[in-house]
């Protein structure tokens, strides 16, 4: 089978691509990975250049073992300039598609029967149009890897192409980006080892597709995304001396009154504003029931970010702290005195002089109580249960430390835990930048001579891999962040050296689909065999610098 863009190979491309069930986080994605690199590997340029086309070790201590592919298209005029055509090739799992999970990576098949499932009337309705392909990762985004292997093989068959093409494909996009953050330091090294200056990142995820699909949309950013957590820490005391303690349920139910849905955690950007801090999850930390007001719970957040910096982020979550803190002791304070006012016994609130503290805080302050605390650290990760996900291993260490230290409540412990995804926006700052808007404009431009109105949107608001071409902000930024999350470099491993090496401007234009992660997961075909492989071609032209006609 040809690697091209006609409609045809693209199609059964597609097809083979969907077959292969790799869920994020399964044995499956170096299937994947292993079709790609095999499928590359057929085409006559990496018979002649076999050392431009790598599988890459993607994710530092994966148990998986996942490899990302690089392969590399040079330009014949042997210029420096470089084009990433980028995107992943992990799925989320089919446990939606309930009694048709089987079917659900044989997407023909899954089409003629998605009907008998419940489905939504527009769901409905594409059905019976026949001009969708219903089947899980056909449009997020195997649909974008299948566009961005047809087009690299044709260049390769080229003798003109303006710059060097490199693809990447990576895994475990859908779970914590750990395939991108392992080739944030390939994309490093590559640069220095093939002489590559890279112009523009492209990725391929799909548009979202509204009842009008006759043209996607191209994004020139992406939105970050960052999870600030709280380690509560009230004052214990038996329930029936109620006002001799401080309970931190309490504190953590303050904390989510300040900050739940807040105004003023949502950015906006060019008249468009960004969802404000949501709770993920909170609980206490109480071993085994008690009588007693629980002494320590967590709270976790997700809060997307388009300007924000860690350091700024950490800052406005110390003041919230500082500010559940204080609606908390007011509260005792005043039902202490309405049961006191109304004839009660209890005696008087005791005093209590509440704190805010970093983790970088409380880390100094456990390593000045303990003689060898990475000794301790190291025992105490080991000892915890292979079932706890990344953010509760963080947690649980966060609190050990503050066993450590020694350190009493009423106080709230700020920090933050994984994943981490830096807000990347075009700032029309940089000359990339700017020749990047203007590859936008004549991308559109081509659009309106097909009557296709494409649109142009500042930033895709679901979380994607383009977050890792660069920071955007003071390095030290990134510092703050180090220090501030637990397990940092030992079990989540951010490029933090590399990342500050990269300054990439990215894109987004990829095919129309729909209902992405749901069982109605679909994409749309004649946009995607007819329409998107020439406007796709002529977009990358452009980025390259050529003036393909």
């Amino acid at each position: 089978m040809t690697l091209s863009l006609s409609g045809d190979d693209l199609y059964r491309l597609l097809l083979d691509l969907v077959a292969i069930p790799s869920v994020s986080f399964s044995e499956q994605e170096n299937e994947a990975a292993d079709f790609i690199y095999t499928r590359l590997s057929e085409l006559e340029y990496f018979r002649r250049n076999p050392s431009f086309l790598r599988k890459l070790p993607a994710a530092k201590g994966d148990p998986l073992q996942r490899n990302a592919v690089a392969a590399l298209v040079k330009a014949p005029s042997g210029g420096k300039k470089t084009v990433i055509l980028t995107g992943h090739f992990d799925v989320v799992d089919a446990e939606a598609y309930g009694p048709l999970k089987s079917l659900a990576f044989s997407p023909e098949v899954l089409t003629k029967r998605i009907g008998e499932l419940e489905i939504s009337k527009d769901a409905q309705s594409d059905l019976a149009s026949g001009e969708y392909l219903f089947g899980r990762g056909v449009s997020d985004m195997k649909s974008g890897i299948a566009l961005e292997m047809g087009l690299l093989a044709e260049i390769s068959r080229a003798e003109d192409f303006p710059a060097n093409i490199l693809f990447l494909a990576v895994p475990d996009e859908e779970n914590t980006s750990a395939g991108m953050r392992g080739a944030v330091p390939w994309l490093v090294r590559l640069r220095e080892e093939w002489g590559l200056e890279y112009a523009a990142a492209l990725n391929g995820e799909p548009s979202v597709g509204g009842r009008d699909v006759s043209a996607g949309a191209v994004y020139l950013g992406t939105i970050g995304k960052i999870m600030p957590f709280f380690l509560c820490v009230g004052k214990e005391a038996h329930v029936g001396d109620y006002f001799d303690g401080v309970s931190a349920s309490l504190i953590t139910a303050n904390l989510a009154l300040t900050l739940e849905g807040a105004a003023s955690t949502s950015e906006t950007r060019d008249g468009r504003s960004f969802p404000p801090l949501a709770c993920l999850r909170f609980r206490d930390l109480v071993r085994n029931y008690s009588v007693t007001l629980p002494e320590r719970a967590v709270a976790y957040y997700n809060l997307l970010t388009v300007e924000k910096t860690p350091a700024r982020v950490l800052d406005e979550m110390k003041s919230a702290a500082a500010e559940a803190l204080r609606k908390t002791l007011e509260r005792l304070e005043e039902q202490n005195e309405l049961i006191r006012a109304g004839g009660g016994t209890f005696p008087s609130m005791k005093s209590f002089a509440p704190r805010v503290i970093d983790f970088s805080e409380l880390f100094s302050k456990a390593n000045a109580k303990c003689k060898d605390l990475a000794v301790e650290l190291e025992a105490f990760a080991g000892s915890l249960p292979s079932s706890l996900d990344e953010r509760d291993r963080c947690v649980e260490t966060a609190s050990f430390l503050l066993d450590l230290s020694g350190e009493k409540g009423p106080l709230v412990v700020v920090g933050f835990l994984p994943p981490f995804y830096p807000p990347r926006v075009n700032q029309r700052k940089t000359a990339g930048e700017r020749a990047l808007l203007r590859s936008i404009d004549r991308l559109k431009q081509d659009g309106r001579e097909l009557g296709l109105d494409i649109t142009s949107v500042e930033v895709f608001q679901g979380i994607m891999d383009l977050s890792y071409f660069g920071f955007q902000g003071d390095p030290r930024d990134l510092d703050v962040l180090a220090r501030n999350m637990p397990l940092w470099g030992k079990e989540y491993h951010f490029p933090l050296e590399d990342l500050k090496k990269l300054d990439v401007p990215v894109t987004n234009f990829g095919p129309i689909g729909k209902d992405d992660h749901k069982n109605t997961e679909r994409l749309h075909l004649p946009y995607f065999l007819d329409t998107l492989p020439f406007l796709f071609r002529k977009f990358v032209g452009y980025l390259a610098g050529g003036h393909e006609e």
